[in-house]
């Protein structure tokens, strides 16, 4: 696929994704869904991939769906049941995929695009970044909002955030636990860098199978969740980076993991 809205980098054994229409603020279109999600399936098939960094091209990370597109649409209910659609298949590979997503904020994230980098496994934002969920502006039910935000800041404040479309800055996002880290703005792909190199060089099968659980257990049951966990420990018991893990560690050395 010849990428129109985004641009596709590689970096050692990392994938860069950069949404790419700055003019309207890296807006989300089935267009750009449909090729972020191509982008997705393809590092989540290359096995030479061991991490995958998204962020913004220009001011902004992503403002969400397309407005305008919005306003002009003929049929509005199939336009937006259409986008949905189109939206949520990126987000769901972000979450179901065994590799690590991390989203570098570099500037604005909207609506749609602030559910985007929810859907990441770690958030890296610039400190002028600004954070909105934004649906209530244009009396739109929320995406992707009412299933991330209340797990990573809580019920209430997560209906605050969505029914009072509060914007906040990248200091308050971390303090609400909304991302991990808040840099200054020259310095977020150097830190953003720094975690994707250890992820990199790390036991890749083993962290694949920790974001797993991870994701499990947001609905597993105690009993059913530590019958995963005991599958995904004796199967990484099979791997040659568990091998090379031990051996490092009685020997007093680093490791040096393969992903195998």
């Amino acid at each position: 696929m010849n990428y129109e809205s985004i641009e596709f980098q590689r970096k050692d054994k990392k994938a860069i994704i950069y949404l790419a229409t700055p003019d309207n603020l890296n807006a989300l279109d089935e267009k750009m869904s449909e090729e972020l999600d191509h982008a997705l399936l393809r590092c989540e098939e290359d096995d030479s991939i061991k991490v995958i960094i998204i962020t913004g091209k220009g001011k902004a990370f992503c403002a969400g769906g397309n407005v305008k597109a919005m306003a002009e649409a003929e049929d509005p209910e199939t336009f937006l049941n259409d986008l949905s659609a189109s939206i949520h298949k990126p987000v769901h590979r972000i979450c179901n995929m065994e590799k690590v997503v991390i989203a570098a904020i570099n500037g604005h994230a909207i609506g749609a695009g602030c559910g985007l980098a929810m859907s990441c496994d770690l958030r890296y934002a610039s400190k002028k970044a600004k954070f909105n969920m934004g649906f209530m502006k244009i009396g739109l039910a929320p995406g992707c909002g009412t299933y991330f935000l209340p797990k990573l800041v809580g019920k209430a404040k997560a209906g605050e955030l969505i029914y009072l479309s509060e914007t906040i800055d990248a200091d308050t996002a971390k303090e609400l636990g909304l991302i991990n880290h808040a840099v200054e703005p020259d310095d977020l792909m150097s830190e953003v860098m720094k975690a994707a190199d250890i992820i990199e060089k790390g036991p890749t099968l083993a962290i694949g199978r920790a974001k797993t659980l991870l994701r499990l257990s947001e609905r597993s049951q105690l009993e059913e969740h530590l019958a995963a966990e005991r599958h995904m420990i004796s199967i990484s018991g099979n791997t040659k980076d568990f091998r090379e893990g031990v051996d490092a560690f009685t020997q007093k050395r680093e490791p040096k993991f393969e992903g195998k």
